[in-house]
């Protein structure tokens, strides 16, 4: 069998591994030395093979990283997808804390998995500072990650003022509508949010939830969420796959700035 025989055959059996869910996305594949070993074939075969899968967009080669099967997921948008945004071209950004609900008037598959149970406990010195409350302030904690179409998207952990939202603790299953439940129950609604948004790097814990690469790039968003009434009830960090998530905005420009 000449070297292109050769080739074809281990791009067949690395994209059958693939295909069979032997490696899912964000995975990273064996090593080229554990490849060779396994298919009996020279390093420069697999080499070849792989390279070929990345530019099939199979794969992505991260230099002195491995390989990593490449998420075929569909990107998000979050804000308006066009210049024009409406209701049919992507989500209003002031509609963006609904990600479920965007997700699926989409036609996506959403579901929430909680990655430790939700509790209620004393908001400590970092948690106390966002919330611009004292460190022995109840606050209710939820650490969940999104899945859409079976995939982890982001990961949300997040704290609110136990005193408005409490009443969940202990109702992690299903979907309930946080600030629905929170007017129902208190009649406050929540009005004003703000986003700060970086990219880096993942933790480990970070990158083995969201089954993405130490290599591949996250979006890193703190969220502050105020009611009517101008209290600071819920931060939440989000860890989102950058890879996945593409942020738009659009905004007025003042007439001194234009000039």
């Amino acid at each position: 069998m000449d070297k292109e025989s050769k080739i074809d055959e281990v791009v067949d059996v690395l994209r059958n591994w693939i295909a069979q869910g032997k490696f899912a996305a964000g995975q990273r594949l064996p090593s080229e030395r554990e490849i060779t070993e396994e298919l009996d074939v020279s390093r420069s075969t697999v080499r070849e093979a792989l390279t070929r899968l990345q530019v099939e967009n199979v794969i992505d080669i991260v230099p002195r990283g491995g390989a990593f099967v490449r998420s075929p997921s569909a990107k998000i948008v979050i804000g308006p997808s066009s210049p024009t945004p409406n209701k049919a071209t992507g989500m209003e950004l002031k509609r963006a804390g609904s990600f479920i609900r965007a997700m699926e008037a989409q036609g996506r598959q959403t579901l929430v998995r909680f990655i430790e149970p939700s509790s209620i406990i004393p908001a400590g010195d970092e948690i106390g500072e966002k919330l611009k409350t004292s460190s022995d302030t109840e606050v209710l904690r939820r650490y969940r990650v999104h899945l859409v179409d079976r995939v982890p998207y982001r990961l949300l952990d997040s704290y609110y003022l136990a005193s408005l939202l409490g009443g969940l603790l202990g109702q992690d299953e299903g979907y309930i509508p946080l600030f629905k439940w929170m007017y129902e129950h208190t009649g406050l609604k929540a009005q004003k949010a703000y986003e700060r948004l970086n990219i880096r790097m993942p933790s480990s814990e970070e990158a083995a939830l969201l089954n993405v690469s130490r290599n591949q790039p996250v979006v890193d968003m703190d969220r502050w969420v105020w009611t009517d009434n101008g209290t600071l009830f819920e931060y939440t960090k989000i860890v989102a796959n950058a890879a996945l998530h593409e942020y738009a905005y659009s905004y007025d420009i003042d007439e001194e700035a234009s000039k």
